[in-house]
């Protein structure tokens, strides 16, 4: 090869280098300007384990939530409170929150190519459930909102106030915290557990979740926090694959198989663990029937 064409490719390998490190810059630009507009908004926020109103302390090495209750203490590390420890986390929500850590790369590509197998856009898809929600323009919460794939179809919504997005993946929050940063939007991200929800009583006028709760460690338990942090007469959404799906999963993602091993069950919908006491309760199929939704309101 000519001494012409190494250099021809040298300088075009450096232009690239130069190009993808500006590029990362604006990235961290963007996120600490996102971090430095964070505020934490106590009166919503509430400790996992007794739901009483916390205090926000600032230390040498940074902020943290402090319970008078429980005596407890939650750190707040790049703008996102964390209201569980590495090690704290047990079967199947250890397993799967180590899973979406590792497949944070890749979840929003493998959304869209999913929306593209079953042959409809991710934009009808995603409004196929969160058209349900009626928050009337009170807070929404999204429970495991992972890199943030709903977002785009919440902002845009004139009767959607605030809203928040808890995840157990702190890998899922890192590319959602990025993503959320680069829109520039303001929106509140909390790492935590939707068997323990770190909000106070009836705080939201919609919550939802979608993917994830078939292999919750404690599906009732989860169900029981959504309803707790909603408001009275407020909708909630609970949707995740049914049978179809997840064997379709399966064929497509070997490493979904191998996580579950000889426990799957097969999925149902748990409609049997929503309170007698809750109104219009129903569930039906979207997503082409690969996924189910159950739909209720708070009393």
């Amino acid at each position: 090869m000519k001494k012409s064409t190494w250099l021809a490719l040298g300088m075009v390998s450096a232009a690239a280098g130069y190009a993808l490190f500006k590029n990362r810059q604006a990235h961290v630009a963007e996120q600490y300007k996102w971090i430095r507009s964070q505020y934490l908004e106590l009166s919503v926020l509430g400790c996992p384990v007794c739901h009483f109103e916390l205090t926000c302390l600032t230390q040498s090495n940074g902020q943290i939530l402090w319970c008078e209750v429980c005596q407890k203490e939650y750190p707040v590390v790049g703008g996102i409170p964390h209201f569980f420890r590495p090690g704290e986390l047990s079967g199947w929500n250890k397993t799967f929150a180590f899973a979406y850590d590792w497949f944070s790369w890749g979840y929003r590509l493998f959304s869209a190519a999913a929306f593209a197998l079953i042959g409809m856009s991710e934009e009808e898809g995603r409004r196929e459930i969160l058209d349900h929600l009626n928050p009337g323009g009170g807070r929404v919460l999204e429970v495991s909102i992972g890199p943030g794939v709903n977002l785009p179809y919440l902002v845009r919504r004139s009767d959607v106030g605030d809203i928040y997005g808890m995840d157990i993946s702190q890998g899922q929050l890192n590319r959602c915290r990025a993503y959320i940063a680069h829109h520039d939007w303001n929106i509140h991200l909390q790492l935590g557990n939707a068997e323990q929800l770190p909000y106070q009583d009836n705080s939201f006028s919609g919550v939802f979740h979608i993917g994830g709760i078939n292999f919750f460690n404690d599906k009732q338990k989860a169900i029981q926090e959504m309803i707790r942090v909603a408001k009275p007469g407020t909708r909630v959404l609970i949707c995740d694959e049914n049978e179809r799906g997840a064997k379709a999963y399966e064929r497509l993602l070997p490493g979904f198989k191998h996580m579950a091993g000889d426990y799957r069950q097969t999925i149902a919908a748990p409609v049997d663990l929503i309170p007698a006491e809750m109104l219009d309760i129903s569930v039906f199929d979207v997503w082409k029937g690969w996924f189910y939704c159950i739909s209720f309101t708070k009393p």
